[in-house]
């Protein structure tokens, strides 16, 4: 009988340890119970992806395929040039695609198949952590920098930095301004894109509000233009709260 009693005590005492632990806060116990919390890095993918189309090559190449291959560019020097597009031969209208650790940007460089002792056509691409880039159609220009015939793309995800919107600005159900976007992934330095909103919106909303891009909000800008600017992201389609 006693050992019972003890056995039923020591089952109580337990049942209210328990408890208490999801009661006490700051006690080291870390439980997640999933929801919107900030993970740090907004799922932001590992690689990074490239896609183009040739779309002219000079009369000289006329029917011939192509190499398509990136060489990442840091600090000025080219390293990693063994990245290759996964199509193995790329020909006029075809379009090829590169993925890897492609940040924080890349010589692409585009030769013959069968020489790749030199290029034809190069070009340097800003690439932001686990972004898709897409470069739409390419004109090769022999001995000369690759011509993009349409506006670069770029679609990545990232959270609102601390003093991320704090030039953002509503009018006319339209955000205006810009806002900050920080992205943070494993093996990549933290990078800050300015994201310039001009008239955009928020998926899904008919009256966004700028503190729905509140400091530490994930978010996904996707198809993104390129302005030639550093680090620098024009917002075409509506920002994607996730």
């Amino acid at each position: 009988m006693h050992t019972r009693t003890c056995a039923s005590a020591v089952k109580i005492y337990l049942f209210f340890l328990f408890i208490s632990l999801f009661a006490v806060s700051g006690c080291g116990l870390d439980i997640d119970f999933g929801g919107t919390g900030n993970n740090g890095n907004a799922d932001v993918a590992d690689e990074e992806t490239i896609e183009g189309t040739i779309k002219n090559v000079p009369s000289t190449y006329e029917g011939a395929s192509f190499v398509i291959k990136a060489c990442v560019v840091e600090d000025g020097d080219l390293r990693n040039c063994e990245v290759r597009a996964l199509e193995e031969d790329v020909f006029e209208d075809e379009k090829f695609s590169l993925e890897g650790n492609l940040d924080p940007e890349i010589e692409l460089q585009v030769f013959e198949t069968g020489d790749e002792s030199d290029d034809i056509a190069t070009r340097i691409i800003e690439v932001f952590p686990g972004a898709k880039i897409d470069i739409g159609d390419i004109d090769i220009n022999n001995k000369e920098e690759i011509v993009f015939l349409e506006e670069v793309e770029v679609t990545f995800n990232g959270e609102v930095d601390v003093e991320g919107n704090v030039n953002c600005t509503e009018e006319d159900d339209e955000l205006n301004g810009k806002i900050l976007i920080r992205i943070s992934t494993e093996g990549s330095e933290t990078v800050v894109v300015t994201v310039r909103l001009d008239g955009t919106g928020i998926e899904g909303e008919d009256n966004p509000r700028c503190n729905q891009l509140a400091p530490g909000r994930e978010v996904e800008i996707r198809d993104g233009e390129l302005t030639g600017e550093p680090r620098t992201v024009r917002a075409e389609e509506p920002i994607r709260l996730l």
